[in-house]
């Protein structure tokens, strides 16, 4: 009877190692079954401050803008980013990762919604908008992007930097 136990113990085992041998390597991550990171979950929230555009012929500071970011279906985050003079843009696919002093946010295009008064039939156009770099922190939360914005012959890209916190003065 002993001798039946023991080897009905060595079958058990050897067939539990097989199927973990051959078990898929390719196994999807969590970002694959479209589950949310720890890290994407952190940084949701609503950001207040103001954000420095610049272009060819621009480089302005606005108050009172907004950067929202949201998590998304599957798991990615969105970031919608509002200012009033200017319109909103929306940037999808976006990925977050914990650092050493906050939070580091990559990938991600969008487009950006832009008010245009000039021309009251087309009050808005869109343009492509891709997130450049972003970080969050405890003190300073500081997100840029690009905007493939052709508005005029010359302007080319706009790169736009949000920012938390009091917007500088002009001097």
């Amino acid at each position: 009877m002993k001798l039946k136990n023991i080897f009905m113990l060595m079958a058990l085992t050897l067939g539990a190692f097989s199927f973990v041998a051959c078990g898929d390597d390719d196994e999807p991550t969590p970002q694959d079954q479209g589950t949310t990171s720890e890290a994407n979950k952190a940084v949701v929230g609503v950001y207040e401050g103001w954000t420095n555009l610049v272009t060819t012929y621009l480089n302005k500071n606005y108050a009172n803008d907004t950067f929202t970011l949201a998590l998304s279906d599957g798991g990615s985050l969105v970031a919608t980013f509002t200012d009033a003079v200017w319109g909103t843009a929306t940037i999808t696919g976006i990925q977050a990762s914990k650092t050493d002093t906050g939070y580091k946010l990559e990938h991600g295009e969008g487009s950006f919604v832009m008010n245009n008064p000039r021309d009251p039939e087309n009050p808005t156009q869109t343009f492509a908008c891709k997130l450049e770099s972003a970080t969050i922190s405890a003190d300073k939360t500081q997100l840029t992007a690009v905007i493939s914005a052709h508005m005029e012959v010359g302007h080319g890209d706009m790169t736009f930097t949000f920012q938390t916190g009091e917007m500088p003065t002009d001097k």
